[in-house]
């Protein structure tokens, strides 16, 4: 279900230190020639900040940046390095907010637990648990931006 920030930041891609990774699982249909995508982590963007400590007791942000073409393939989250970080139980619940920084193009596309989303506006997010499948897709002609806010949620 999608949910809503009040009030999001114009996100801006200018100045940014974009790393690039390959998506996965892979297999014989994904692979890096179409799960390329880059990553961001810790970056400065005060509305999302506020948004995790509103919501999450611990917590890691992350922005990612899916070019036109691109595909991140059905998967689940493990947190292992999140997990790792804060001396977490391996079987401890995470979640993952995946908060859209601009509104949807043609062309992009999220799904989570067989629910596809589109038409979202800068601000909506989909509250993913780590046994949660999902994947993510840019058939557009622009790039498609999201924060994920990874943590525990407060009770």
């Amino acid at each position: 279900m999608l949910e809503k920030i009040d009030n999001p930041d114009f996100f801006v891609d200018k100045d940014l230190k974009w790393i690039l990774h390959e998506g996965s699982p892979q297999d014989n249909y994904y692979k890096g020639h179409n799960t390329l995508h880059y990553q961001i982590f810790d970056p400065d963007v005060k509305y999302i900040t506020e948004f995790a400590k509103k919501n999450f007791t611990k917590f890691a942000i992350s922005l990612i940046k899916q070019m036109p073409s691109m595909s991140i393939p059905l998967h689940t989250d493990t947190y292992h390095f999140f997990k790792q970080k804060y001396g977490l139980d391996p079987e401890k619940d995470v979640y993952r907010a995946n908060i859209f920084l601009q509104d949807w193009k043609p062309g992009h596309y999220f799904e989570a637990g067989n629910i596809p989303y589109v038409q979202w506006k800068a601000g909506d997010y989909v509250m993913l648990h780590n046994k949660l499948p999902h994947r993510s897709g840019n058939l557009g002609l622009h790039a498609k931006y999201t924060a994920q806010v990874t943590g525990i949620k407060k009770i």
